[in-house]
């Protein structure tokens, strides 16, 4: 089969001519020729492409091996390996069911720019979305590259954050991130039940350390490893430096000038790559329908760690299933 991986602006590419409904659509020249792609351009678009379940994962397995999300609360109920991302017009019944107002604009669905499990020690390879109803109204999802945003720093700013680690911890709530998110971000409403779970959460999940510099290791490219949700301080440093470094580099990189936003149309898919790639949701109008699903592809950085080393002796505390 032949395809065309054709640039988008400002970053990544679409791949033309992959029709995964055919026999051997996913050769080993196609899948080297994915996987090339995959990591010159962070992420890639599959226009009109994943009409099934099956087609999702058989293309989610070209990236790396399918996992469980650790919020099995979301996972499909018949396909753990598939996480359902659904929002019902006018339903306020999901235990963490928030409607944001951003800019006199109310939305739920809304996600900040963020990494994927940057509150965890281990740190998941990718993540490939399909979207089967894309909102009538928004629900974009908007992409950076953390590498080019690496290149436009300063060389005095290169060299100042080498070497420096952010410690992570999970955010009970979004309006509570301090960094890379909107100052005028507030809670229009919430489910009462939210407030509990979101505490829940942060009691098991640890802080974590990761480093804010990594390097791409199949280019040698380096990586404003930075996740603006979740991130709390720069390990070891005063608490205002730490502050206003991480203010400075988080309004740096989640620059929208630089983001690439995808408006969905039925069975689309984008495959990211989540140690390069950051990301954020915009949301729909609360009566907007609008569903998708995810696959979680497995991996590990192995740069990561339990600010304190005693959490990470029994492995990550996860009560989502409870």
């Amino acid at each position: 089969m032949d395809i065309i991986i054709r640039p988008l602006s400002p970053f990544g590419a679409e791949v033309i001519g992959l029709d995964l409904d055919k026999p051997n659509a996913l050769d080993a020249t196609v899948r080297d020729a994915l996987l090339a792609a995959w990591v010159q351009h962070g992420i890639l678009l599959f226009r009109n492409t994943l009409h099934s379940e099956e087609a999702h994962l058989r293309l989610s397995r070209v990236f790396g091996d399918p996992q469980p999300s650790a919020v099995s609360r979301i996972n499909d109920a018949a396909n753990p390996y598939l996480m359902t991302l659904n929002q019902t017009p006018g339903d306020a019944s999901k235990e963490t069911f928030t409607l944001f107002e951003i800019d006199g604009q109310r939305r739920t669905g809304w996600l900040g720019w963020h990494w994927d499990q940057s509150f965890t020690a281990e740190i998941v390879r990718g993540a490939l979305l399909r979207m089967i109803t894309p909102a009538k109204v928004d629900g974009r999802t908007g992409f950076i590259d953390a590498a080019a945003a690496y290149d436009r720093l300063a060389p005095a700013m290169q060299r100042r954050i080498e070497g420096l680690e952010v410690v992570y911890h999970f955010t009970a709530a979004q309006e509570q991130n301090r960094f890379g998110f909107p100052r005028g971000l507030r809670v229009a409403q919430r489910n009462p039940k939210a407030e509990a779970a979101l505490a829940q959460y942060r009691r098991d999940f640890p802080p974590v350390v990761h480093p804010l510099v990594i390097t791409q290791h199949e280019t040698g490219r380096k990586v404003l490893k930075l996740s603006p949700m979740h991130a709390q301080a720069i390990l070891g440093m005063d608490e205002a430096e730490s502050d206003a470094l991480l203010h400075e580099l988080a309004d740096h990189l989640v620059d929208a000038r630089f983001a690439y936003f995808h408006t969905w149309q039925a069975d689309d898919g984008i495959v990211w790559d989540n140690w390069r790639i950051v990301h954020c949701a915009t949301g729909v109008p609360f009566d907007v329908e609008r569903l998708a699903q995810r696959t979680t592809i497995v991996g590990d950085y192995k740069l990561g760690r339990y600010l304190d080393p005693a959490d990470g002796h029994d492995g990550p505390r996860r009560r989502f299933d409870d």
